[in-house]
């Protein structure tokens, strides 16, 4: 199943052209066009799930192990000094296209162009136990 709107389902259609590095029966990885950095790549799903939510979970540990392994190969024949692994699920989060994927992010030590905000502060004991008290009901 696709999306008629959908930017990545357009790309797997080859509706859009991409710079595609690595192809399966069910997932795509293609070079970002707004690219974070050099070689900064998009893994989705060939068939639409708009979120984590949605995916089932076999096609998402396929995916999953497609990630490393071109996490991996990036890491091998771009020299870079590590990378992220993001994916982000509903607007408030940073997902722009609603279509389930991950990026892969090569990083360098020192490079200013992706920080994730890591608070220092410590949570307080009681608020902790009142949002374990929530999840668990």
């Amino acid at each position: 199943m696709l999306a008629e709107n959908c930017i990545f389902c357009k790309i797997v259609r080859n509706d859009i052209p991409s710079k595609i590095i690595y192809e399966n029966d069910e997932t795509l990885a293609f070079l970002d066009i707004f690219p974070i950095a050099e070689g900064h790549t998009i893994v989705v799903p060939k068939k639409h799930y708009e979120n984590i939510e949605a995916i089932p979970d076999e096609i998402l540990i396929s995916v999953i192990k497609i990630v490393k392994k071109l996490a991996t190969l990036l890491h091998d024949k771009l020299n870079f000094e590590g990378y992220n692994i993001l994916q982000n699920n509903f607007k408030a989060a940073g997902q722009v296209v609603q279509h389930f994927h991950f990026h892969i992010i090569p990083r360098n030590f020192n490079d200013s162009r992706f920080r994730l905000a890591i608070p220092r502060e410590q949570a307080i004991e009681e608020d902790l136990d009142q949002i374990l008290k929530i999840i668990k009901g």
